[in-house]
């Protein structure tokens, strides 16, 4: 049992569950410096969003900030959030999902400089843990994370054996 945001919530894990023993790896795509993109970070002390979890169930959470950037020549925002340790974070949904990644990634992101200069590297994406088990609890990108161009770059999709 875990608090889940003010409510008790059960995860029932199977040590014999058999695919569990057919996960063999973690696909990722080769780093590329290409996916380093230079950003602004623009802090929002007062801003809230709503985050849905896979399961549907929503709660709003305060926003970090957003970075501008720019995608494919084309001028955009990530929203990001702090984690229970306090560093940033995003999760962002792209065109590759449901074809070369999973549904959605998970993405650390550094402090910006006190100049509000930042990096998005995206080579640092990784998988969910629902990516692994549906005894997981997501968050899901929020609708401003949601790129339609491919980001070929960090941890693709969860690799089974069997």
């Amino acid at each position: 049992m875990f608090d889940r945001h003010g409510a008790v919530a059960l995860r029932v894990l199977n040590p014999a569950r058999p695919q569990r023993e057919w996960f063999t790896a973690i696909d990722a795509y080769a780093p590329d410096e290409r996916w380093r993109l230079p950003a602004v970070f623009e802090h929002t002390p007062d801003e809230r969003i709503v985050i849905t979890s896979v399961d549907g169930a929503a709660r709003e959470t305060p926003v970090a900030g957003r970075l501008r950037f720019e995608l494919a020549g084309a001028a955009q925002t990530l929203t990001v959030t702090r984690n229970g340790q306090g560093a940033l974070n995003a999760v962002f949904a792209d065109g590759t999902n449901g074809l070369e990644t999973y549904r959605f990634r998970f993405l650390p992101v550094d402090e910006p400089g006190d100049d509000g200069t930042a990096v998005i590297d995206f080579n640092r994406a990784y998988l969910p843990p629902c990516a692994f088990s549906d005894q997981f609890v997501c968050p899901l990108p929020p609708p401003g994370n949601r790129y339609s161009t491919p980001i070929r770059a960090g941890e693709r999709v969860v690799v089974l054996g069997g």
